[in-house]
């Protein structure tokens, strides 16, 4: 049982009718949802994973950590350690241009909380030097005056509370948020000098994205306890800049202003901890109600949209219970089998023994460079690091309803386990938990979709045998434009089978 009591949807005032008709939405425009958790009154009124996702995995947060790091600049200013209108070249003097201009002597850690902090474009640069090469950007705008979402911006405020007490972000918050609130998933990347990515690199479990929402919803205040003052909430959850036709052409939920690494929402009053491809923590104030999704997708205003005109509308503005309904099993009933769609298809068995006999081996004649590694063919979005030793060899064996993947590289053997009855089945590798599903396609072809359960996407495999040799292509489940933390896949790899 989780820190929020399971309650049916009625007894917090909520219709199942919209818990269901917002899960329809979902699966009728096919965005892939991993999780959900609605909060009313601080009970909850419906959760469910997408298999093989589950409660016990971390997940990308991406910017949905920003609201994360922004709380610790609270924490830190509440302890008198920094102050929002300090002047960020007062604290890194070491770091800057030789004469800086006027407009990088007026930012402030306000100014890089709101994402207006005057710069036009955001660097890219994640070495140990990152820190100089943002003071070194051009500051085009008069701070406070331009909107420009900004995630160095945010790795910034990372730095400046490392800098202050030599602490990262994570450790800072331990025994300010974390401990009181019980939230024990919490990891963050690190950037190349050993600050955390504050700006996109927590990961964590649903229920402690739920604790954590739930806390800014309730203004600090934590079991009785007034953890962070009311007046940070006040400056966090409000519009400081507006952000309609801004530089990035944000509309809907998006144009209706930022506060502290916050957004607003286009429901009066709300505003939510929000993370590319759908991770929200999003927070209705008038309706004591909060709403959390993890997912991987580019239809992030989709699940926004649906969850105004869906759900909201079946939510009882008074306080009290509505009456029980029969949905209500439904909801309990739906959510317990929810499931991302395997690979379908038939068994072969003739190819499968065939195969079997055989180990294969790269091709470098064939290939313009060595074949990537498992970890980068398989990939994800939400992961920073990869073993790069390339595949030297492959081997493929079928069980009555698994098929095993192994691949040797860099002299070490791994295997990863697949399904082959249309679920999932895990396998660990490397400390890493993996799930895979695979399916014959055609005669001569098999298709292997593996995740990483950290991250929110994985690979998408066609290994197609032909003639004394086997054709690998590998692609990411996630069908994005943006591309954040996304492997390079060679597009096709040549194997030949190794003589006897």
């Amino acid at each position: 049982m989780g820190y929020f009591k399971d309650v049916t949807p009625e007894s917090v005032g909520i219709s199942s009718k919209g818990i269901m008709k917002f899960l329809d939405r979902m699966e009728q425009n096919q965005i892939e949802l991993h999780s959900f958790m609605v909060i009313r009154h601080g009970q909850c009124a419906a959760k469910g994973w997408w298999k093989p996702y589950d409660e016990k995995f971390r997940h990308p947060l991406y910017s949905f950590s920003k609201s994360l790091t922004a709380t610790a600049i609270g924490f830190a200013q509440q302890e008198g350690i920094l102050s929002v209108d300090e002047k960020i070249v007062d604290i890194f003097p070491e770091l800057l241009p030789e004469h800086p201009s006027e407009y990088l002597k007026k930012i402030t850690l306000h100014h890089l909380l709101i994402m207006g902090c005057g710069h036009e474009t955001e660097i890219s640069d994640n070495s140990e030097n990152w820190i100089s090469t943002f003071l070194h950007h051009p500051v085009l705008h008069e701070p406070g005056t331009f909107y420009k979402y900004n995630t160095a911006g945010t790795n910034m405020l990372a730095a400046v509370l490392r800098r202050k007490t030599g602490q990262n972000v994570t450790e800072f918050l331990k025994p300010r948020l974390l401990e009181p609130l019980g939230i024990t998933s919490l990891t963050c990347a690190l950037l190349g000098d050993g600050t955390e990515r504050g700006g996109g690199g927590m990961k964590m479990v649903t229920e402690d994205m739920a604790k954590f929402t739930y806390f800014l919803s309730r203004q600090g205040e934590w079991e009785g306890k007034q953890l962070l003052r009311k007046e940070w909430f006040e400056r966090a959850c409000h519009k400081q800049i507006e952000t309609e036709g801004d530089s990035e052409g944000h509309v809907k939920d998006w144009a209706q202003g930022y506060g502290y690494q916050c957004w607003m929402g286009r429901y009066p009053g709300s505003f939510r901890a929000d993370g590319a491809y759908g991770q929200f923590g999003v927070v209705f104030p008038d309706l004591d109600l909060i709403v959390i999704l993890t997912s991987s997708t580019e239809q992030t205003q989709e699940e926004l949209s649906a969850l105004q005109e869906d759900l909201i509308p079946y939510v009882q503005k008074e306080a009290g219970e509505l009456a029980p309904s029969p949905l209500a099993e439904t909801v309990k009933e739906y959510t317990a089998q929810l499931a991302l769609p395997p690979r379908r298809g038939t068994r072969n068995p003739f190819m499968e023994e065939k195969v079997s006999k055989h180990v294969y081996v790269s091709v470098p004649v064939l290939n313009d460079r060595l074949p990537d590694s498992a970890e980068v063919l398989i990939g994800g979005s939400g992961l920073f690091q990869f073993e790069v030793s390339p595949i030297q060899e492959m081997r493929f064996a079928f069980g009555s309803d698994k098929m095993y993947w192994k691949v040797l590289e860099g002299g070490k053997e791994k295997e990863f386990v697949l399904s082959m009855r249309k679920d999932f089945a895990y396998s660990e590798t490397d400390g890493h938990i993996y799930a895979g599903s695979a399916a014959w396609r055609t005669v001569n072809s098999l298709e292997m979709e593996i995740r990483r359960m950290d991250g929110l996407s994985g690979g998408r495999m066609i290994v197609r045998f032909q003639k004394g040799n086997l054709l690998l292509e590998a692609e990411d489940t996630l069908i994005s434009v943006g591309g954040l933390g996304i492997s390079p896949r060679q597009a096709l790899t040549v194997f030949g089978i190794k003589e006897s």
